[in-house]
């Protein structure tokens, strides 16, 4: 940055130019454009112990339903999963308390198939059509499974049965009982940009997608 950018940015700073808000949010973009990929893969997982409960009047407005202990998970097998019947569908697994990096979830009676990947629903794919989408009139792509308003997805999936899973290094797919599937493809052509880094959605060289699909005890996976 030379010389004047910093002065400019420093009168913005302190609002002394006409334009100072779009200055700033300007150079807050810049920052964004230059700073270097970061892995969208879950990592170092916490969940309360449930032998140790905390009352809800003492844990706060975010705090956790018990003492955080880590949580490794081993890697999922097909056998683990496949003929298993999904009783609930979440698109905001996990939590870091005052929000949370919305993980994909099913419930399988009293476990949950996570999918662990920040913002994962903007990742999947259900019949051709993303799960979310925030800006899909922006690029006139087809209205998701989910909105702020509509859950169209749950009412397909809850009863339905697990009937193959793939995972591969940069992708996955999950077959359904009643003919839907899931997937992620390698390739990010079909997903949402970053809109911050104006980045495709796509996976690091390094990413292996194997390990974040697990079985979980609990959706609260503290991060």
């Amino acid at each position: 940055m030379s010389r004047l950018e910093k002065l400019f940015l420093r009168l913005a700073l302190n609002g002394r130019l006409p334009f100072s808000r779009q200055i700033l949010a300007w150079n807050s973009k810049r920052q964004l454009a230059n700073m270097e990929p970061t892995s969208s893969l879950g990592s170092n997982f916490k969940i309360p112990d449930p032998s140790q409960p905390i009352p809800e009047d003492e844990r706060g407005l975010v705090g956790p339903s018990g003492p955080l202990t880590p949580f490794v998970p081993n890697a999922l097998s097909a056998e683990q999963v496949t003929g298993r019947e999904v009783n609930e569908v979440l698109t905001n697994v996990g939590t870091y308390g005052m929000g949370g990096p919305g993980y994909f979830g099913l419930r399988l009676r009293d476990e949950w198939m996570v999918i662990a990947v920040w913002g994962a629903s903007e990742w999947i794919i259900a019949d051709g059509i993303l799960i979310k989408d925030q800006f899909f009139d922006n690029y006139g792509r087809p209205r998701p499974w989910v909105t702020e308003e509509t859950d169209d997805l749950s009412p397909k999936l809850v009863g339905a049965k697990i009937t193959a899973i793939e995972l591969e290094k940069h992708s996955m797919r999950i077959s359904f009982s009643n003919g839907m599937s899931m997937a992620i493809d390698q390739s990010a052509e079909d997903r949402p940009i970053f809109e911050g880094t104006r980045r495709p959605r796509e996976f690091l060289a390094d990413d292996d997608l194997r390990k974040a699909v697990f079985l979980s005890p609990t959706a609260e996976i503290w991060v």
